[in-house]
Parts: C-alpha cells; structure tokens; sequence
C-alpha cells in the first residue's frame, strides 16, 4: 500500500524527587524498550529529560502567588489503596504527597474526586491506576498528577458523549492554576480526557499516553483570554477530537507531541486563542492544524507530517514560548520513538493481549467499543487477533490504523443484521470548523492496514444530505469483507490514498 505522504528554567522540587527516586528503586529493573513503538536498538536519545524533578513550561513560573508547582512538597506522605482512602487526603486542607498503590475502583461510574491545593497524587510503579472515574479541581492551585493510568468511565453506547449524564471525564481543571499532569495514560472515558477550563492558568501536561478515545483534550469554555498551557511530549493515539481544542488561550505551546491515528482533526485554535505548535510528528492524521475563526492564532513550525490528509493551517504570529521559559526540544524526526519509548507511567508494560478480544454493550466483553478493542492491539503486532463483536449498534467511527494490521473483526453471529456499525458524515457536509469531511472525514469504517478481514456485520453511513454517504473504504492490502453488509449511498474501494 502506498499512502500520500507529505511532510512539510526548569524548578527543581525537593519532595519530588524523593517521590521519584522511590519510582526508579521500584521500577529499575524494567526494560522500558519493550513497550510498543519503542526500537531499543535505534531510539535516539532526548534532548528533554524525561523524568525531570519538576514541570517544564508554565506550570514552572512563578505567578499568581505562586512559585512554580510543588504540590504536597512538606507535607506528609500517605500511601492509599481505595476511594475512601483516597477522597480523605485528596479533600484534605493540609498539603500531602498522596501516593497511589494498585487499583482504585471510583463509584459510582463516573466520580470525580475533588483535589484540594497543594497535593502531589502519584502512582507507585507501573500498576497504580484509578478506574471508573477521575479527579476535579476546582479553584486549586498546585497540584501535580503522575505515574497513573486513568481508564473506563466509558458509557457504552455513547461514543459521542452525547447522553445528558454523561459527564465522565479523567481530569477536569476549572479556574485553578499551576497544575502538572506528567507521566499518565488515559483511555477510554465517556466524555473528556482531560478538560482544562474556566480561565485556568499555569499549566504543563507532559508525557503522558492519551488514548483509544473521541473528545480527548479541550482548553477553554470562557470568553476570557487567560489561560496559559504547556503541552509536550504527549502520545495521543488512536483518538478522533480535540488534540488539543484550544479556545480563548493566551499561549498555548505545543512542542513534541507525537499524534498518531487521529480521524477528525488534530489541534485547533479557536477564537482568540494563540498557539504555537513546534517540532510535533503527525501521522496518520486527518486535518492535523486547524485554524476555526479569522481571529485564531497558529504558529507550525518544524513539524513532521507524515502521512497525512487535510489542512495544516497556520495564521498569525501568536507569541514566542522562549520569552516565558526556556525548554530543550527534541528533533521531530525522533518524536516517535522518543515519546513511544518515554511516555505514560514509568516501566508499565502493555497487557498481554490475548488471541480474542470481546467487544459488548452489556459490559460482559472485554471493550464496550470497537475502538477500544482496536486501540488495545499492541502496534504493529506480528500474530494474528480476532475481535468479536456481540449482537447491538455502535455508534462510532471505526479506524484500523495502518499499525493494526492481521486483524479479524467478526459479528458474532452469522446474521450481518445483528452487529450494525453505524456513523452519519457526509463526503459533502461541512465540518464545523470549515471545509467538508471529504473521503477521509467521512467514511464509517476505514480499513488503513494490511491483512485485515471484516466479516457478520452491517456497516452504515446515516448521512441524509447531499453527496456521497460512505459506508465503508479500505486502502489497506489483503482486506476481506466477508458477508458484510453495506449501508449508504456507497461502498468506497481503492489502494491509492484520497486527498
């Protein structure tokens, strides 16, 4: 297959770094190499330290009354293992260093945790995860959130995050200021990932793994022109939305990001937000820059894109992030495998995945989505994995990126009637952001990878409008569709990329 291609000073925090000595004693003898993406023998080395003791960009200056982010630095050093342990310290008024060990189930589906000012919430090793729901802050200020996965709050059913009680995101930060959200992995909410809003100010999200999910990251929901965020080194794979959507931000840094498999669009500006994306590796990437109002800001330099289909925009001069802060940016040549090799919990290794995979609406599968399912295949995997999808609607775009290949995904049943995939965008219809979804934006069902087979199950296009309602498209090699049925103005074949 031939696709398209076209390629156009630091705080150093005492308590930290105690916290972060305790994480390389604990995790020391994992070879981080193994992880997906990560090609030990030629990853380069980078500029950035990857596990550097305190926050590089906004959340590291001094502002607001505040000097950099230290979270619980000098306060008391508690260990929790379930929600109530962890709702007591986390709404605690003194400062903690609140250490996270195993998994934390939050009930009901969805909670958010309030966390005060001053805490440090971190996950001690590569198992330290919060399930079910997330963490709220609201008018806080330094607060620091590492070496933690943060999964399933996922409705199912809603992959649109449309439902009125569907409000599940991981990390909701209103009106609070010098926060840092470093070294986590995030897949599969029901509504945001993380959600940055209501004038807050002083942040730097940083190496973390944001996947397997549709609204991913929004910056904004204010009139005001406040809000000051870094965001580096970043993995968002497998994702449809807002990668980042920054609206009304006064400096928005964007600087190392690796943005791998994204079907709508990539980051945006909009209205008066100003950003600068730098030295950034985008592929397989549907609209990777966008601009959405005349008065929205974007710098590109520097970046590599690499496989790509749509607008890279680029309109005025936004600001320069080197008058705030120095930072070390790494070649976009190596983002890649840098942020592969580097980004999430420290030493986590990806779960053994095994030979079938469950996908239900019943919650008795192992993936209540396909793109879950899809997102849990470690990339470009040599054995061959089956998803079985069992009888119901789902309502989401499908993408087999091109790192999915030897893939088989099968109704359960041998009625193509039961299983229905279903999206509704047009070839025609304008986005709301400008210009159209095109053949790119618009088909239900991608096939990008080789040797995939997609058997038992109804893909449908629901698009009324005029133009072409795509069903399914493929321009993968070695691509079966067995006893699918197709429903739309037309099933699109061809091994040559659409521009």
């Amino acid at each position: 297959m031939t696709l398209a291609r076209h390629r156009s000073a630091l705080a150093a925090l005492t308590a930290s770094a105690l916290t972060l000595s305790a994480l390389a004693t604990a995790t020391a003898t994992v070879d981080t190499s193994a992880r997906p993406g990560a090609d030990s023998a030629a990853s380069p080395p980078t500029t950035a330290e990857p596990w550097a003791e305190g926050p590089v960009g906004f959340a590291s200056l001094e502002a607001l009354g505040q000097d950099g982010t230290t979270g619980g630095a000098g306060g008391e050093r508690v260990t929790v293992r379930n929600q109530e342990e962890l709702v007591r310290y986390a709404e605690a008024e003194e400062p903690y260093i609140i250490q996270v060990a195993g998994t934390v189930d939050l009930e009901p589906l969805g909670h958010l945790v309030k966390v005060r000012s001053d805490k440090s919430i971190i996950g001690i090793g590569p198992r330290a995860e919060i399930v079910g729901g997330g963490f709220f802050l609201d008018h806080v200020e330094n607060v620091i959130i590492r070496n933690l996965t943060f999964r399933d709050s996922y409705v199912p059913g809603d992959w649109d995050g449309k439902l009125p009680d569907n409000d599940n995101d991981a990390i909701r930060v209103d009106t609070s200021h010098h926060v840092w959200i470093d070294h986590n992995e995030f897949r599969r909410h029901g509504d945001g990932i993380v959600d940055l809003r209501k004038d807050s100010d002083y942040v730097t999200v940083s190496w973390n793994v944001i996947a397997d999910h549709n609204k991913t990251f929004g910056i904004g929901w204010t009139d005001n022109v406040v809000t000051k965020v870094t965001i580096h080194h970043n993995w968002f794979r497998n994702t449809h939305q807002r990668n980042p959507s920054i609206d009304n931000t006064a400096a928005a840094h964007l600087y190392n990001n690796y943005f791998d498999g994204i079907s709508q669009y990539g980051a945006m500006s909009r209205n008066a937000a100003k950003v600068v994306a730098e030295h950034n590796y985008f592929s397989d990437v549907v609209d990777p820059l966008v601009t959405k109002e005349p008065e929205s800001e974007l710098v590109e330099r520097g970046n590599v894109f690499d496989g790509v289909w749509g607008r890279i925009d680029s309109a005025g001069d936004a600001f320069e992030p080197a008058s705030f802060y120095e930072y070390a940016a790494d070649p976009a040549e190596t983002v890649p495998s840098v942020v592969a090799r580097h980004a999430g919990p420290r030493g986590k290794r990806p779960p053994r995945v095994p030979d079938v995979i469950t996908v239900s609406l019943d919650g008795d599968g192992d993936y209540a989505s396909l793109q879950g399912a899809l997102g849990a295949l470690p990339p470009n995997h040599p054995d061959h994995i089956t998803i079985e999808v069992e009888p119901g609607r789902y309502d989401e775009q499908v993408r087999v990126w091109t790192d999915m290949s030897n893939v088989t995904i099968r109704g359960t049943s041998s009625d193509p009637d039961d299983v229905v995939i279903s999206y509704g965008f047009g070839v025609d219809q304008e986005t709301f952001y400008g210009g159209t979804h095109g053949v790119n934006g618009s088909p239900t069902f991608w096939v990008l990878a080789d040797d995939v087979t997609i058997a038992d199950l109804t893909i449908e296009n629901t698009y009324d409008g005029d133009g072409d309602a795509i069903a399914a498209r493929s321009t993968g090699d070695r691509v079966t569709f067995d006893n699918v049925r197709f429903v739309g103005d037309r099933m699109w074949r061809t091994n040559q990329a659409a521009t």
